[in-house]
């Protein structure tokens, strides 16, 4: 009896191993998880644009205000918000002072402190703010913006009044969500510093 040999030819397309499988959808499974990262943090920040948008929009609103007064005129303003259901009249104090002689330190007049860099200092508590030693209203209001079916976003506005000389002023202003207690992290806006000299 004779024996034949046969010669089997391997074919190099024979499909995929189950070790290839897995390693294809290890690799897929860190892709999606990378999605996911970036879907949730999107999902998570999806209004911050628009909060540092209506920061900035306040800030400038009573800034307009203070600089519309006119220079001489120290005695307080009033703003109204939007707190539901019924709106709050505010009164705010605009009395300068001259630099380093006022309520807030060395860098700055009457209201909330100043960094050495000429913005407003966020890690100064509100209740920590300085109200004006004639009139005795704030230079920091808690403002209520306007929005539909009681939906409304509170911001911390804050302002400084710089007595430059006789003919004019330094008013600098900032403004940020309330609910922001720290500087960074992922739901942190980049509190609006306004400035203008009057």
């Amino acid at each position: 009896m004779r024996m034949t040999k046969q010669l089997h030819l391997r074919n190099g397309q024979s499909g995929f191993t189950l070790i290839e499988l897995m390693i294809s959808m290890v690799v897929l499974l860190i892709g999606l998880g990378g999605l996911l990262v970036l879907l949730i943090t999107s999902l998570y920040t999806n209004k911050t644009a628009a909060t540092d948008t209506s920061s900035t929009m306040i800030a400038e609103h009573i800034l307009e205000q203070i600089s519309a007064q006119g220079l001489q005129a120290t005695t307080p303003l009033q703003i109204t918000d939007c707190t539901y259901p019924t709106p709050q009249t505010i009164n705010f104090a605009t009395n300068p002072a001259t630099l380093g002689s006022g309520n807030s330190g060395a860098n700055g007049g009457n209201g909330a402190t100043l960094t050495a860099g000429g913005i407003i200092n966020w890690t100064q508590a509100f209740s920590a703010v300085p109200t004006d030693p004639v009139s005795g209203y704030p230079y920091a209001i808690r403002y209520t913006d306007c929005g539909a079916n009681g939906k409304q976003k509170v911001y911390d506005v804050r302002w400084n009044v710089i007595k430059m000389s006789a003919n004019d002023r330094l008013i600098v202003i900032g403004a940020r969500p309330s609910n922001v207690s720290t500087n960074g992290g992922l739901r942190f806006v980049v509190p609006a510093n306004l400035r203008t000299v009057d």
